[in-house]
């Protein structure tokens, strides 16, 4: 199919726009979208046609970041990071609190519809620790799933730890927190329990 001259122009005009609201470099937006930053170079000039998926992909990501910086909302990559300068520090009590924010944010902008939730459809980094990695694709593939979300990100899928990780309840212990780990966690290898995702 022929495209024509304004069609081009708009098509670079709405990418161009996509990248100022998020903020980003090039190479990072390129980084997140999947592709190189060469290639989105093109795009943003106009001299090649982004696919249809790579378009829609661009101005929801870019949706999402935007409506994510105006209301101090957390993002996935910002969360990643966040998490692992906790771990550098050893303080694996914080990382676990920052996973509970960002999944209680996400329900929100779930819950109300907020186009912030869109950008968790896409990251860039990983966790540098496997748990805390695992945990957080569980939480954000939850939330997705509870709020009926036709689109669950795709970075969420198939994580699962090869040694199990049991964070026992403090008063509890192990025993009681096996007992009351949610079923979509523990098939990942984890056991949390119900009380201390809800109170950490």
């Amino acid at each position: 199919m022929e495209v024509a001259e304004y069609e081009r122009e708009q098509i670079a005009a709405d990418l161009r726009s996509a990248l100022a609201d998020t903020g980003l470099t090039q190479e990072a937006f390129a980084r997140l979208l999947g592709t190189s930053r060469p290639r989105l170079s093109a795009y943003l000039s106009g001299r090649t046609i982004p696919s249809a998926a790579l378009y829609q992909r661009a101005l929801r990501t870019a949706a999402g970041l935007k409506s994510s910086r105006l209301h101090g909302w957390m993002t996935p990559d910002r969360t990643i990071d966040e998490i692992n300068e906790s771990l550098a520090d050893g303080n694996e009590e914080w990382a676990f609190k920052l996973a509970l924010q960002a999944r209680d944010q996400l329900a929100y902008m779930l819950q109300n519809n907020d186009p912030g939730s869109d950008a968790w459809l896409r990251r860039s980094h990983e966790v540098s620790d496997p748990r805390f990695e695992t945990l957080l694709a569980a939480l954000v593939e939850h939330e997705f799933e509870q709020h009926n979300s036709p689109r669950i990100p795709e970075w969420t899928r198939r994580l699962t730890l090869r040694t199990p990780w049991l964070h026992p309840n403090l008063r509890r212990g192990a025993a009681w927190t096996r007992k009351h780990t949610p079923d979509w966690l523990s098939t990942r290898g984890i056991y949390i329990s119900e009380h201390d995702l809800l109170t950490a």
